[in-house]
């Protein structure tokens, strides 16, 4: 892990007020040290204390860290760090992904309901809903890309299961994501390709999209092609440093 930030930082990952966060930081951090006083813990995250007591080691050890303070507000990219910064930056990162997804894991653990329902009906689904609501289209013809995607009416946090259609005789994109995913078949018939394996489908069959894999879902029918996709979306999409949506379209959202 201790590499993460650092290909997070050079990939440009960070979102804007997160960046300027740890910039603010970092300045407070390089003040205390060149003016030799006590870092308020109360102003910036444990990492950063973390830093800030390995500067005071020795002089070869701050000038490590204020190096790397002037590499980071800079944007310098190129800047190498040592394998101890490398380290200690680790934590950083886990302190970003903390921030994104803290709130999901205290009300995991608190053991609370999060049902918000006030009727029977909110809490179930049909493809004829129409409470469905649509998510994402795309269509290439040259790319023989026709699909759409809705979402189910669920207040869900993590699970996030969508409907996709693919036209008959069509596929969706080649793509990949941080989320691992099922896909339940409903309608039509097709084929799924997960890297270099494919397999037929029809309905009341499943398939594994494993995390990260290459996939794509085709219609090898003369009716759209329905399956339910049950992702975790919901906590991917959110500990995922950098744009997201970005990495598993080929078309903005």
């Amino acid at each position: 892990m201790q590499h993460l930030f650092r290909k997070a930082f050079v990939a440009q990952r960070f979102s804007e007020s997160e960046f300027a966060d740890l910039k603010e930081q970092l300045l407070s951090l390089k003040e205390a040290l060149q003016q030799n006083i006590t870092i308020d813990p109360i102003r910036v995250d444990a990492p950063i204390c973390s830093l800030f007591l390995y500067g005071r080691q020795g002089d070869q050890h701050l000038t490590e860290v204020l190096e790397f303070v002037d590499a980071i507000v800079a944007e310098d990219f190129n800047h190498v760090w040592s394998d101890n910064i490398a380290q200690l930056t680790s934590a950083l990162y886990a302190e970003t992904q903390i921030s994104r997804v803290g709130n999901i894991l205290e009300r995991i653990n608190e053991q609370k309901s999060l049902t918000t329902a006030q009727h029977a009906h909110e809490l179930v689904s049909s493809l004829n809903d129409a409470r469905l609501s649509g998510l994402y289209e795309n269509k290439v013809d040259e790319l023989n890309i026709d699909f759409t995607v809705q979402i189910l009416p669920f207040a869900l946090e993590v699970l996030d299961p969508r409907i996709v259609r693919v036209a008959p005789y069509k596929a969706n994109e080649l793509h990949r994501h941080a989320h691992e995913t099922v896909f339940i078949f409903l309608e039509g018939q097709g084929k799924v390709v997960v890297d270099s394996f494919e397999n037929p489908v029809k309905p009341g069959d499943f398939a594994f999209i494993p995390r990260w894999c290459n996939h794509q879902s085709i219609n090898t029918g003369d009716t759209d092609l329905v399956f339910l996709a049950v992702a975790d979306f919901g906590l991917t999409g959110k500990s995922f440093v950098g744009n997201y949506l970005k990495t598993a379209r080929l078309k903005a959202q």
